[in-house]
């Protein structure tokens, strides 16, 4: 849900800019929240009006005015704070002087302080120009923001000649002192910028028909690129950004000669996110500018969306970007240590809800996917107008600390072992630590989500009342561990795989272990019904396998990471976190009410052990999901299974 406010504006009088003054400057500005909460500062990009932010604010968002005071912030020459085009003579139109990011942040400064009463700020959020302004607050105001989150972004010098030449060159510009819209400019300029906002690879696949939104490449230039400037800028606005943009240097704010001493010097927090194909801040310059940062952590957007995936293009950017990190310092985990072990996660509904649900990921799934969109929304069994729901990924899913993310010595092969206990206290501190949550309502999960589920009770029995368990199980089976061996060694043996010492992709590995472990996720009555083809998606079984199996592992997924994971899953058992291995002696010591649900055709988490569990638990009940889809049943691949899912949860959440 968008959150709509009013836009302010803030009369700083005569103030002093780079290049010159300004007898009357104005800073447009947006404010979402109580203003009793911790303070987050969002200011706009390059190309962004101060609507362009509601990607990220409202409720369910990353910035929840129900948990922040959120202010969103126009920079100077966007055309709603003060600019070329709403300036009065003499520093109108080309007469409007240069204005640095160090003078956005000095007047956004004053409007915190001298207007709204902010003693301080949380954190300092921005996308491209906005996650530079981002760097300026962590150098000139040390003291008074704690964290800073980049999205595609760097504090090198690119070039944007190119889209300003366009511009300043065209017949109708003028030198800036044209009549009427410079269309010709404008024109130029949007198509001479759009070649670097996406990557080659997008391009190739022929992103920009927009699933058919377009027909061609020059119907997106035109409406796109074109449009998108000529309706909403002016000519003069968009050079006089473009030079903020061209001088930004962060190092200059203190006269530091050096980049490193000046990075090296910043106290708060900081989550650096540059997208891996970004033409215009490549992830390589994040990279160097990490050697000098203290205290801040680097998450690569694996995308080909190039510089727009971190300014709400597409939904799997956003859900990516909008993940929340919790860093709980050196961890214990049961291989070993983890020096900042980090859980990612996400939140849905009103914290202050007594009913917390708790949603943790299984295989193969990870938040910025959507994979646990299913469950959660509003009209759906996880509805956060009823509930506070959290979201957890697992660790080694990717997301939360795994071993394609973790730095040396620790990543790699040589990730410690996790288990599942060890998952279920990292997202206990999050919620009692960071959440502030007391008590857990119910924990739902699906396949090792479900386990996680199963764990819960075990690990904290006085702090969750009641569980699901999705096509799970208490402990892994024997048969389902003999099952995990089959892709586990197909990667393990490939040519590729090289002990996890790999330094491009292993595909015949990851391919392999798709192929293998394909067979076992459905009944074998749906493949007996073709119902791999997808009605039609796909025409023939090989083509089902190499793009929902093959492709789906090798597009989301790190070798190293699959293996960590798997090995989670393998070793899976609630009777060993207090029980010394007594299976039935952990299920019966579980308090909590419990909804298991197994599939009728689930190949490695049958039925028969569902009923054999419940049998020994205290409190639950067993309903078996009728449906041939196997193992899948139970996540969000069949919308009948889903409904069925979903009003056996709603009537456990419901009953007394």
């Amino acid at each position: 849900m968008s959150q709509v406010a009013e836009i302010q504006y803030y009369h700083h009088g005569r103030f002093r800019v780079a290049g010159g003054v300004l007898p009357d400057a104005i800073t447009a500005y947006q404010t979402f929240g109580n203003p009793k909460n911790p303070v987050i500062v969002f200011p706009t990009c390059y190309g962004g009006k101060l609507d362009s932010q509601s990607y990220m604010v409202g409720e369910d968002k990353v910035l929840d005015p129900r948990k922040y005071y959120v202010v969103t912030f126009a920079l100077f020459s966007n055309g709603e704070s003060s600019s070329p085009s709403n300036t009065p003579a003499p520093y109108n139109g080309p007469y409007f002087p240069t204005i640095t990011y160090e003078d956005n942040v000095r007047a956004q400064y004053t409007v915190l302080t001298q207007k709204l009463g902010v003693k301080k700020v949380f954190c300092v959020i921005g996308f491209s120009m906005g996650a530079q302004q981002a760097y300026y607050w962590s150098v000139m105001y040390p003291d008074f923001l704690e964290r800073y989150v980049l999205t595609t972004v760097s504090n090198s010098f690119s070039n944007y000649e190119g889209p300003k030449a366009a511009l300043s060159a065209s017949k109708d510009f003028q030198d800036g002192h044209y009549k009427s819209t410079p269309q010709h400019g404008i024109r130029a300029f949007g198509r001479a910028y759009s070649a670097w906002a996406y990557s080659q690879a997008w391009f190739a696949k022929k992103g920009y028909l927009f699933d058919g939104k377009y027909t061609n490449l020059n119907d997106f230039l035109r409406e796109d690129w074109e449009g998108g400037f000529l309706e909403g800028w002016d000519a003069n606005d968009l050079l006089t950004l473009l030079k903020t943009w061209q001088i930004g240097d962060v190092s200059l704010v203190r006269g530091e000669s050096y980049l490193a001493d000046c990075l090296g010097a910043i106290k708060a927090r900081g989550l650096i996110m540059p997208c891996k194909k970004d033409l215009y801040f490549p992830p390589e310059d994040s990279q160097n500018e990490m050697k000098f940062l203290n205290n801040a952590k680097l998450v690569i957007i694996d995308s080909e969306w190039g510089h727009m995936a971190g300014g709400g293009s597409n939904v799997r950017d956003d859900e990516f970007i909008q993940a929340e990190y919790y860093h709980h310092g050196r961890f214990k985990v049961a291989g070993g240590i983890l020096p900042d072990a980090v859980t990612a996660y996400r939140t849905y509904g009103d914290p202050s809800s007594d009913k917390v649900i708790v949603f943790p990921t299984c295989y193969g799934a990870k938040l910025a996917l959507g994979s646990q969109d299913y469950l959660v929304g509003e009209g759906k069994a996880l509805d956060p107008n009823k509930y506070f729901v959290v979201t957890f990924a697992l660790f080694c899913n990717g997301e939360s600390s795994s071993p394609s993310n973790t730095p040396t010595p620790y990543g790699g092969p040589y990730f410690p072992f996790v288990s599942y206990e060890d998952n279920i206290r990292a997202q206990h501190a999050v919620l009692t630590k960071h959440l502030g949550v007391r008590k857990v309502f119910c924990v739902v999960g699906f396949s090792m989500g479900g386990q996680q589920a199963y764990h819960w009770p075990v690990v904290f029995p006085d702090f969750v009342e009641r569980f699901v368990s999705i096509c799970s199980s208490a402990r892994t089976s024997p048969h389902n561990q003999c099952f995990l061996e089959g892709p586990k060694a197909a990667m393990l043996a490939s040519k590729d795989f090289a002990d996890g010492h790999y330094q491009s992709t292993p595909h015949h590995g990851i391919r392999a272990f798709g192929r293998v472990y394909s067979a076992w996720a459905y009944g074998q009555t749906w493949f007996r019904e073709y119902k791999y083809l997808m009605d039609g998606e796909y025409p023939d079984l090989n083509s089902f396998i190499r793009e929902r199996w093959e492709g789906g592992y090798v597009n989301n997924w790190d070798a190293n990471d699959m293996i960590a994971l798997l090995n989670t899953w393998q070793k899976g058992d609630i009777s060993i976190v207090r029980d010394g291995g007594d299976y039935e002696k952990a299920l019966k010591s579980i308090k909590a009410k419990g909804l298991i649900m197994p599939s009728k055709t689930d190949l490695y988490f049958p039925p028969e052990d569902s009923e054999t569990e419940v049998s020994h638990l205290r409190d639950a009940k067993l309903h078996v999901i009728p449906s041939i889809w196997g193992h899948v049943a139970g996540g969000s691949a069949n919308p009948p299974d889903v409904a069925f899912i979903t009003e056996k949860i709603t009537e456990f959440l419901q009953a007394p």
